[in-house]
């Protein structure tokens, strides 16, 4: 028996698929929603809730330009209403301005992900955000601020396995990478992946990561000789302690 045959899970899907439909319609402000559209499975989710609802709203793909090369094909085929926005620098120039990203020290979120859309005037903003991903996202309201934007997370106290179950209900396309073992659709080089999933992504998309040690060595060489990690004192040294971390 699937999920959607047991019908007390089917009324539990219903009934938070109403909630989120109730959500943004409350919500919908006249010059419409800004929605961040990723490719990933919550913002599809987000995109279709928003089309059920029948409220305004405008799409938007942050284009990194280090994302999966499946995941452009996955927008332009199955998605082509959504904009690109597209980042002033790329990630390899931000390296060598200001150096590679750390979890506790990382500018490629903002530079690549926040800015391109700054100048949209819809500051009214949905996002895919869930609070099962992780206690930070958990300990933030559904409706949160951050700056002159309001957030709005119309599936913040979803499961994944809801999300699931509402991707397969309505049939919407979603990338052949979840298939494949991808839990996580985002930029392929990341602070953020642990060092097994960095690993991954590597043999995935070698010549990615190719560009990325070339940037990094040119970086490091570049370098005067005071140093902030002098424990690792070639590139190729530096680029281990990074994938480690």
């Amino acid at each position: 028996m699937t999920l959607r045959e047991n019908s007390s899970f089917v009324f539990y899907t219903e009934h938070y698929e109403k909630e989120a439909i109730n959500f943004l319609r409350q919500h919908e402000p006249q010059e419409g929603y800004y929605l961040g559209f990723s490719g990933g499975k919550d913002s599809i989710v987000c995109l279709h809730l928003c089309k059920l609802a029948g409220v305004k709203y405008e799409a938007y793909f942050a284009c990194t330009m280090i994302d999966p090369p499946e995941i452009y094909t996955f927008i332009h085929k199955e998605y082509p209403e959504v904009k690109w926005l597209y980042p002033k620098i790329t990630f390899w120039d931000g390296i060598r301005k200001k150096g590679v990203p750390f979890r506790n020290k990382r500018w490629c979120c903002d530079v690549l992900k926040k800015d391109p859309s700054k100048h949209i005037p819809l500051k009214r903003r949905i996002i895919g955000i869930r609070a099962e991903e992780s206690s930070r996202r958990a300990s933030r309201p559904i409706i949160d601020k951050k700056g002159k934007q309001i957030i709005y997370k119309p599936i913040f106290e979803w499961m994944e396995w809801q999300v699931w179950e509402f991707i397969e209900k309505y049939d919407l396309p979603y990338p052949s990478l979840y298939d494949e073992g991808f839990g996580r659709i985002g930029c392929i080089i990341c602070p953020f992946l642990t060092e097994k999933k960095k690993r991954v992504h590597k043999k995935r998309w070698p010549k990615i990561y190719e560009v990325f040690e070339r940037v990094v060595t040119d970086w490091w060489t570049a370098k005067n000789d005071t140093r902030k990690f002098d424990k690792y004192p070639t590139a190729r040294e530096f680029l281990d302690y990074w994938y480690s971390k």
